[in-house]
């Protein structure tokens, strides 16, 4: 649970009671929560460009891939066929 502090004159950290919506001072959160904020952090943080390009051309080469199998596929289909 997270908890509202501000910083004393000493150097020492005391609970103030506001609720963590209108701290004006530090937000204390526990290890879990940290945890979970962190994790949320990097699943939408901004890739950097080369993973951006890493997922371009997988994705697009992939679609390729998947055209060359089946159209090769087709061509051997298409030579047993009878008419």
């Amino acid at each position: 649970m997270a908890l509202c502090v501000a910083l004393t004159m000493a150097g020492t950290l005391e609970p103030t009671g506001e609720s963590v919506e209108e701290c004006t001072g530090y937000v204390l959160v526990s290890g879990s929560e940290h945890s979970f904020y962190a994790l949320a952090y990097q699943a939408f943080a901004t890739p950097t460009p080369e993973q951006a390009a890493g997922w371009f051309v997988g994705s697009f080469g992939a679609v390729l891939v998947f055209y060359v199998a089946a159209w090769m596929v087709g061509t051997i289909v298409a030579m047993f066929k009878t008419h």
